[in-house]
């Protein structure tokens, strides 16, 4: 097809993805309305895959106004699939009267002065403190200063979200790819559900990843090294990366060996950006340090006891036995492959792809808002089992129905079986028609 005739495709495919986001809009609360809100959702993520393939037959401009309009238009929803933005609040509302969130549960009567209808009752797990990092606290606080309510901090992030959409530009350029690629970030409709609609601090975790890894390309380590803690501080993933971080750091320029490179961690002269890292993590938990040893709040109880939308943990719990075997076995496995990809040549861009589905694929709690931190590395890699996958995962919202009706939280296994199976089934397709088409390359030639 012609260029033209490609635009027009996608201009009308922006259009449908709008159409179905006006249609999530009006249904209100989605806990009443799953089944139409996760058909909506495909319809919108058929368009999008639809538009993946062709996006540079895209002007850059258009691309940006169609991936602003969605966020606008998702932005006056109220949250409803989730109740995380009702601690968010909270802990901004703790920290606006001089307290710290990691000290008191909400369900402290130190805290009872600051109860109200609004906030305080929807709050899940009262009996706990807060799990959020430090700077997820200081979004928190800066969002209520902002709104004392959801807006403030669905502001904030939103911002957030389009920064980091300014860095990937800069990065795929970086890379000698089509800046329109960007489009994979900016139209993906669940990016867009997570964050201008159910507002998870996870963006800010994401977005300092992603300025991270722009700023490691252009061998600026310390601005790296800062960024990367600030996503450790928003959200812990990106501890994961670290090691890769550091071997990238240490081993340019050096012996390519895998004795070379593991020599090379050793380095002690250019090791300088990981107190860079270490300093600001530091100073995130000291702004919080009256908590003492509480200072990590209740990231023990959810690493230990939760557990959601996750058949490979449910599989390794059955075989060993118990759970904490199982989180043993996945730790194991985790850490392997961090240590395995800290010592090959990939780049990081490459680690912290691989690193992030592994982590998708094995952790024992997996909410569809996990996902976003996949997006960003679908830029440069355009999976189809992964795209597909960042839609297949609202299917665990299914929980919620029987959960807003009942107070019950039980899972529907065919739902596992739809989001885990159609991974599995288009990775293997792809896998076959690869090697099928590298087959007749070969005889071709």
């Amino acid at each position: 097809m012609k260029d033209a005739t490609w635009r027009s495709i996608l201009v009308v495919a922006g259009i449908l993805i709008e159409v179905c986001l006006i249609g999530i809009l009006l249904l209100g609360d989605l806990r009443q309305q799953v089944p139409v809100f996760c058909v909506l959702f495909g319809l919108a993520t058929g368009m999008y895959i639809l538009s993946i393939f062709r996006c540079i037959h895209l002007p850059l401009w258009l691309i940006v106004l169609f991936g602003l309009v969605f966020r606008a238009t998702l932005m006056p929803m109220p949250p409803s699939l989730s109740d995380d933005h009702f601690r968010y609040v909270w802990d901004g509302r703790v920290q606006a009267a001089g307290l710290n969130p990691y000290v008191h549960a909400p369900d402290s009567e130190v805290l009872a002065h600051l109860r109200e209808e609004a906030i305080y009752p929807h709050i899940n797990h009262a009996e706990l403190p807060t799990i959020y990092p430090p700077l997820a606290q200081l979004a928190f606080r800066a969002g209520y200063w902002i709104s004392p309510s959801i807006w403030g901090i669905k502001a904030l992030l939103l911002g957030f979200d389009l920064l980091t959409a300014w860095f990937l530009v800069g990065l795929i350029r970086m890379y000698d790819q089509h800046k329109e690629q960007v489009l994979i970030y900016l139209w993906n409709p669940l990016l867009v559900l997570e964050v201008a609609g159910n507002s998870h601090v996870d963006m800010l975790g994401v977005s300092f990843m992603v300025f991270g890894l722009v700023y490691l390309s252009m061998n600026g380590f310390g601005r790296a090294a800062g960024a990367f803690a600030l996503s450790f501080l928003s959200k812990y993933f990106v501890i994961c990366l670290v090691p890769v971080f550091w071997r990238w750091i240490c081993s340019r320029g050096h012996d390519d060996s895998h004795l070379g490179r593991a020599l090379s961690l050793f380095r002690v002269k250019k090791a300088w950006p990981m107190g860079v890292f270490f300093g600001l993590v530091g100073l995130g938990y000291w702004l919080y340090l009256d908590a003492g040893d509480r200072v990590i709040g209740s990231l023990g109880v959810y690493a230990k006891d939760w557990e959601f939308n996750a058949p490979v943990f449910d599989g390794l719990r059955k075989l060993t036995g118990s759970g904490e075997a199982a989180r043993l076995v996945i730790l194991g496995i985790f850490g392997t492959a961090v240590v395995g990809l800290t010592l090959s040549w990939l780049p990081p861009i490459r680690a912290g792809y691989l690193l992030v589905g592994l982590f998708v694929l094995l952790s024992p709690t997996l909410h569809p808002w996990y996902l976003i931190w996949m997006v960003p590395f679908l830029v440069f890699y355009r999976n189809l089992a992964w795209i597909v996958f960042t839609s297949l995962v609202v299917l665990s919202y299914h929980v919620v129905i029987r959960y807003a009706a009942e107070g019950v939280w039980q899972e529907a296994m065919w739902v596992r079986w739809v989001e885990y199976g159609g991974l599995a089934a288009i990775s293997g397709a792809t896998y076959v028609w690869s090697r099928f088409k590298a087959r007749r390359h070969e005889e071709a030639h």
